[in-house]
């Protein structure tokens, strides 16, 4: 057989990888090919989710049906806790490709893209292609990073502008050119028009430690410019502006309560100890996480990696210290801490890995989630679940996915039985190859996922049965992904929630009432749709709130009181 052909290829691709140029290119095609597996594959095949994402999606819905994009509505009523970068984003895209699920997560998905690539471009121009590609791969295949690209929150959107502020204050100091200054306030404008003034707490602190440990403190000086300033403020403040003209309660609630109080106190039910965010951040990074307090006593005094490792324990510590902890609250901290792995690995790229705590730590972990997932997957533990039936039928419903978790899981520390492949190299690649078979087991069984945690099904019964006029009540809670489901305003009944402050205002009255009135309502002659959680299925028995064509899906219920038009008749 002649070879010839197949060496004059091999030649070539060798040729096109030693040009610096071509193969920064080929790499950040490769970066963004692997990143649409990771981050827009299946991305519009599963519900909403309770609640971020029901209400991050119905507040966009809302200003494109009513026109107003200066005040958020959120079920039809004043909704102050965020500034409306997301909700503009999201408004665009609905304008654009339509309402769903999936129109709804593309800006979410597009600025994690827009984080992992400019972590790329930056790694790749301030320290080799390798890093970039492993530091970029290392943000993608993480799976906190993975899980908010495809939930919907503030948090991607956020620190992916705060990275691109922090990378454009870093170029400034290395270069002074004044595109980056200029692009540094843009960003940070754009950060505080995403979760407010937060942002600029965050990279203030940054930047001050940063300066003051270089001895550097007098470049404040040169930071100084009327036209970054400027930027700044045609940016961030006409809608502030706005909403403290339009609405008098804005300034009180978001400056005040959704800020100052959300971080001294703890007045909104989100507290956790000083340590809260030690396993969100094990986790968030994993599978990489083992190797982050070696690469961090490795690596802390390499200068180009100081302001990575400041930001990162800014971030860390200022919502450590915060009276509200939420697990996205770190995110920001995400693409400081992959550059940092990815140098680590970089450098150590064909080093030999030699037996060590992090090693044996692998090891014990696949093996146990080998094990794990075969038994569940297989049916074995089945015996044992019979009290949680609904573990015995997701069991049925992903075998294959935990069976195939299974034997990725074993290829690991079969491959680290052999001494010769025990190099960072093949680690990083095991590594992510895990991670992507998991994401890629995760979305094929999106309609799986589909089922839980949303009341999609339950408001496509309403859709198929309501008549004009019909009311649809939410009952003990605001269900926040039925108003987006139903396309209607939904009335909440014994518990008010995060709408709790719009619900004081007149034209909010009416959606927001008591037992009593409910009893009332499900009597007449209107249709009516309550949902309610599984768990108060006696408490309405005991109002009187009963009929044969009640429907559970998930832990949420559906009780109409027309049966001849339910779901369930």
């Amino acid at each position: 057989m002649d070879y010839s052909p197949l060496r004059t290829a091999s030649a070539k691709i060798a040729l096109f990888f030693e040009d610096p140029g071509k193969r920064k290119v080929a790499y950040l095609l490769a970066v963004v090919v692997v990143s649409y597996l990771f981050l827009f594959f299946h991305l519009g095949d599963y519900s909403l989710k309770e609640p971020d994402e029901g209400r991050y999606a119905e507040i966009p819905r809302e200003m494109v049906e009513q026109g107003d994009y200066v005040v958020p509505h959120l079920n039809y009523v004043r909704y102050f806790e965020k500034p409306p970068l997301l909700y503009w984003l999201t408004a665009c895209s609905y304008k654009v490709f339509g309402i769903s699920e999936w129109s709804f997560r593309f800006p979410n998905a597009l600025a994690a893209l827009l984080c992992v690539v400019i972590t790329y471009l930056y790694a790749a121009r301030r320290f080799s292609e390798r890093t970039a590609l492993v530091s970029s791969m290392v943000l993608l295949s993480s799976f906190g990073f993975f899980a908010m690209a495809h939930i919907v929150t503030t948090d991607i959107l956020f620190a992916f502008l705060l990275f691109a502020s922090l990378l454009a204050f870093s170029e400034f100091y290395h270069s002074e050119q004044s595109r980056f200054l200029y692009l540094f306030f843009t960003a940070l404008a754009f950060a505080v028009l995403t979760k407010g003034p937060v942002a600029l707490i965050l990279l203030g602190a940054t930047v001050l430690t940063f300066l003051f440990l270089e001895k550097r403190i007098s470049f404040l000086k040169r930071m100084v410019s009327w036209k970054g300033f400027l930027l700044f403020a045609l940016v961030a403040l006409p809608w502030f502006a706005a909403m403290c003209m339009r609405e008098k309660e804005f300034f009180q609630f978001f400056f005040i309560d959704q800020h100052i109080l959300r971080f001294l106190t703890t007045k909104h039910h989100r507290s956790g100890p000083v340590y809260y965010f030690l396993p969100v951040l094990f986790g968030g990074l994993f599978p990489w996480s083992l190797y982050l307090p070696r690469a961090a006593t490795r690596l802390w005094r390499v200068r180009e990696l100081r302001l990575f490792f400041i930001w990162s324990i800014v971030v860390f510590c200022f919502f450590s210290l915060s009276g509200s902890k939420l697990p996205p609250y770190i995110l920001p901290m995400f693409p400081a801490a992959s550059i940092i792995l990815g140098y680590f690995f970089g450098t150590l790229w064909r080093q030999r890995i030699r037996q060590s705590v992090e090693l044996t730590l692998y090891g014990a972990f696949f093996l146990l989630a080998a094990s794990a997932t075969f038994i569940y997957g297989s049916g074995l533990a089945n015996g044992y679940l019979k009290p949680f039936p609904d573990l015995v039928d997701l069991s049925a419903n992903i075998s294959r996915f935990s069976l195939g978790i299974a034997c990725v899981s074993c290829v690991i520390p079969i491959v680290f039985a052999f001494r010769r492949y025990r190099r960072f190299s093949t680690l990083f690649y095991l590594l992510g190859g895990f991670s992507l078979a998991i994401v890629l087991g995760l979305m094929l069984h999106a309609h799986v996922i589909d089922g839980f945690n949303t009341t999609k099904e339950l408001a496509q019964a309403i859709n198929r049965s309501a008549t004009n006029g019909s009311y649809v009540v939410s009952y003990g809670t605001y269900h926040q992904t039925l108003p987006f489901y139903t396309r209607n305003k939904t009335y909440v009944v014994d518990g008010t929630g995060e709408l709790e402050m719009g619900s004081g205002y007149p034209d909010a009255k009416g959606l927001f009432f008591g037992q009593e009135e409910l009893q009332q309502l499900f009597r007449s002659r209107n249709q009516v749709w309550v949902v309610f959680k599984k768990k108060k299925l006696d408490q309405m028995k005991k109002l009187g709130i009963t009929s044969d064509g009640i429907i559970c899906r998930d832990n949420r219920c559906l009780i109409s009181n027309k049966p001849s038009e339910s779901p369930g008749g």
